[in-house]
């Protein structure tokens, strides 16, 4: 008999991949503080690196649950 279950592709949502871009500026950020001779400029990066951490992960979190949800329904 052949099997009529749609094929799950194993691979990376494009919110997960988003996500994960988004974490890697975050930290390049983050990193960055280190730069500007200023405390207004370490601070300006710093927040940035933050906001840009959050919303990565937020994008990756979601991007799993989207995922775990369709594995879900497929069973």
């Amino acid at each position: 008999m052949e099997d009529t279950k749609p094929k799950v592709e194993k691979g990376l949502s494009p919110l997960e991949v988003m996500g994960l871009f988004w974490i890697a500026l975050g930290i390049i950020m983050v990193i960055a503080v280190y730069a500007p001779p200023t405390m207004i400029g370490k601070m300006t990066n710093l927040i940035a690196g933050i906001i840009l951490l959050a919303i990565g992960l937020l994008a990756y979190l979601k991007g799993r649950s989207g995922r775990a949800s369709r594995e879900t329904k497929e069973d």
